[in-house]
C-alpha cells in the first residue's frame, strides 16, 4: 500500500510539472488564431458576468441579460456568427478564457499589469470605473484613511483587494461572490463593502439598501478592457475586435446602453467618443486600433505597463533552489506580501482542520454515549431522541449549507441582538465538529450497543475503548474528509489555504506551480493527520483500558 501510494504521488507530480512537448516556431506560426476556429464553429463564446447588475445579470427566465450581454450580441452579430454567453465570475474569467472554454472575455474586467501577463488586453479601453465603499449611514466613515484596522467586506479576485490592504491598512473580509458580501455587509460583519462603483451605485435604487450610502471620494480609477487569450491580440480576432470596440465609441453605442440601462452619465465615455470621432484631413479616423501610443496620438487618457510588478521583488536562493529542483514556476513568492497571505492560509487550515478534529471525536464520543448507553426515565428518553434528532439533522445537512446558517443566520441574529458574532474561522470549527461528530457518533453509537449487550458487566471505559478500536477506520476516514473540507470555510471569508492559492492565480501567479504545492500540502497534512491519529489512539486505548 505504501509502494502504491509513493507510485501515485510520483505520478501526479510527474504530470504536474512535465512541461509537455515543445512547440517550435514554425508550428506556432502555422496555427490558423481562435477566429478561424470562431468561424468554422460558427459560434463566438463571451465571457461575461451574472452577478454584476446592470452589466450582467440573469433574467426571471434565466438568460444571461445586461449591458455586456448587449455588447457580446453586437459583438457577435458583427463578426456574423451566433453567440453563446458564458457566466464567469470574478475570480474565474481569466481562468476560462486560458483554458479556452470562452473565446472573449467582457466581463467588467478592469486592465491591469498584472492581468496583462495573463491575458491580452484590447484597446481602446470600453469603460473606466474607480473603487468606492457601501456603509451604512450610521456608521461613521470619514474616508479610506479611516478604515485602517477595521473590517472592510471584499469579494475575492478584485484586482484592488491588495490596494486596499497595502494602502489603506484595512482588515480584509474576502468572500468568493458578491451575493454573500453584500449578505455579509447587510449582516453588520463589516464596516462596508469596497467595491467597483458602477456596481455599488445600483444598489442604492434597491430598497433594502435605502440606508446606505457610499463613500464620497473612489479611488484606484482604472480602465475596463475586452480580452481574449495571451497571443491572440496581434491575430485576426484581437485585431477585428478591438475595430469593433473602436466602432462603439465612434456609434455611441457604449453610452446609447448606459442610458439604456439607466447607469449615471460617464465622463470617460463622453471622452472617448470625442476622441474616437474624429477624422484627419485625408477623411479617415484619426485614432486607430493599434497605433503604437494612443496616449501620445491622444486616443487614450490611461497608461496600463505589462511589466512584470514581480521583477520588485528578487527571488531569494532557497527558492531559485526550490524551482530549480521542481521545476515549478515559484517567483510569486518572492513578493513578502504573498509569502504572507500564504503562511497565513496555512496556519489557518491547520488551526481549523485541527481543532475540529479533536471537536468531531469529543462530540462523537458524547453523542454516541448519549444515544446508546444512557437508560432510564423520561428524561434520559427525551435527551436520547434529541441526540438522535441532532445527529441526523448535523450527517445529512451538506456543511457548506450549515457554515451559511450559522455564519449568516445565527450569526447575524446574535450581531443584531447582543451585538456580537463568531468569527468565521470560529463556525467553521463549531460546523466541522458537529458535522464530523455526528457521522462519528453513527459509528460509534451501534457498536457500543452491541458491545454492551455481549459484556453487560463492562464499565463504561471499557466498552469505550472497545469501540473505538473496532470503529477505528471509519473514524479516520470521517477525520480525513474534514481536513479536506477545511477549504469549505472560505465561503465565510476565512482564508485558508485553498482561497489564497485561488486568489493568487487570479492575481497571475503561477496555476501549476501553487497548484502542485496544494497537492503536497494536503497529502502531508493527510498523513500527519493519519499518524497522529495513530498516536492519539493508541493512547486514548491505553488509558480507558
Amino acid at each position: 500500500m505504501q509502494r502504491l501510494c509513493v507510485g501515485l504521488l510520483a505520478g501526479l507530480l510527474w504530470l504536474a510539472v512535465w512541461p509537455g512537448q515543445p512547440v517550435s516556431a514554425a508550428t506556432q506560426s502555422a496555427e490558423p488564431g481562435r477566429l478561424a476556429l470562431i468561424e468554422r464553429r460558427g459560434v463566438v463564446r463571451v465571457g461575461v458576468k451574472i452577478d454584476y447588475p446592470p452589466w450582467g445579470m440573469v433574467a426571471p427566465d434565466t438568460r444571461i441579460i445586461g449591458l455586456e450581454a448587449d455588447l457580446a450580441a453586437d459583438l457577435a452579430a458583427r463578426l456574423g456568427v451566433e453567440l453563446e454567453l458564458q457566466a464567469v465570475t470574478t475570480a474565474n474569467r481569466l481562468q476560462r478564457l486560458q483554458q479556452g472554454m470562452v473565446d472573449v472575455v467582457i466581463a467588467t474586467l478592469s486592465d491591469t499589469p498584472a492581468r496583462r501577463r495573463m491575458v491580452d488586453m484590447l484597446e481602446p479601453h470600453y469603460y473606466a470605473s474607480g473603487v468606492s465603499l457601501l456603509h451604512h449611514q450610521v456608521i461613521s466613515v470619514a474616508g479610506w484613511e479611516s478604515l485602517r484596522g477595521r473590517p472592510v467586506c471584499l469579494t475575492e479576485g478584485a484586482y484592488f483587494n491588495r490596494k486596499l490592504v497595502e494602502r489603506y491598512g484595512i482588515r480584509p473580509l474576502v468572500f468568493p461572490g458578491t451575493r454573500d458580501t453584500l449578505m455579509a455587509l447587510r449582516d453588520g460583519r463589516c464596516v462596508g463593502w469596497a467595491y467597483d462603483e458602477t456596481a455599488l451605485l445600483p444598489l442604492l435604487q434597491t430598497a433594502e439598501l435605502a440606508e446606505y450610502r457610499l463613500l464620497d471620494d473612489s479611488v484606484f480609477t482604472t480602465p475596463w478592457a475586452v480580452a481574449v487569450a495571451r497571443g491572440e491580440g496581434e491575430t485576426a480576432l484581437g485585431q477585428q475586435v478591438a475595430e469593433i470596440v473602436a466602432d462603439w465609441h465612434r456609434q455611441g453605442l457604449l453610452n446609447e446602453l448606459q442610458a439604456a440601462w439607466q447607469l449615471p452619465p460617464n465622463t470617460f465615455l463622453q471622452r472617448q467618443q470625442e476622441r474616437w470621432s474624429v477624422r484627419d484631413s485625408a477623411g479617415d479616423w484619426r485614432c486607430q486600433p493599434g497605433q503604437l501610443d494612443l496616449i501620445a496620438a491622444g486616443c487614450a487618457e490611461h497608461v496600463v505597463s505589462a511589466e512584470d510588478a514581480e521583477a520588485r521583488y528578487p527571488v531569494p536562493p532557497w527558492l531559485e533552489t526550490l524551482q530549480g529542483f521542481s521545476g515549478l514556476q515559484l517567483a510569486a513568492l518572492a513578493d513578502p506580501f504573498n509569502q504572507s497571505r500564504l503562511l497565513g492560509g496555512l496556519w489557518l487550515t491547520l488551526v481549523v482542520a485541527g481543532f475540529a478534529v479533536i471537536g468531531s471525536l469529543l462530540t462523537g464520543v458524547l453523542f454516541a454515549i448519549c444515544e446508546s448507553l444512557l437508560r432510564g426515565g423520561p428524561v434520559t428518553g427525551l435527551l436520547q431522541r434529541l441526540v438522535r434528532g441532532f445527529i441526523a439533522l448535523a450527517r445529512m445537512t451538506p456543511p457548506i449549507l450549515q457554515l451559511y446558517i450559522v455564519f449568516f443566520g445565527l450569526g447575524g441574529l446574535l450581531l443584531s441582538g447582543i451585538g456580537w458574532s463568531p468569527s468565521g474561522a470560529l463556525v467553521a470549527v463549531l460546523v466541522f465538529s458537529c458535522y464530523a461528530g455526528a457521522t462519528n457518533a453513527a459509528l460509534l453509537a451501534p457498536v457500543l450497543s452491541q458491545l454492551r449487550q455481549e459484556q453487560p458487566y463492562w464499565s463504561l471505559r471499557q466498552l469505550l475503548a472497545a469501540a473505538i478500536e473496532r470503529s477505528y477506520e471509519g473514524l479516520v476516514s470521517t477525520l480525513v474528509n474534514i481536513v479536506k473540507a477545511a477549504g469549505m470555510a472560505s465561503t465565510i471569508a476565512v482564508p485558508e489555504i485553498i482561497s489564497v492559492v485561488n486568489t493568487l492565480i487570479a492575481e497571475g501567479a503561477n496555476a501549476t506551480g501553487l497548484m502542485t504545492l496544494l497537492l503536497l500540502f494536503y497529502f502531508g497534512f493527510v498523513l500527519l493527520i493519519m499518524a497522529l491519529l495513530r498516536l492519539a489512539m493508541g493512547g486514548v486505548l491505553r488509558c480507558l483500558r
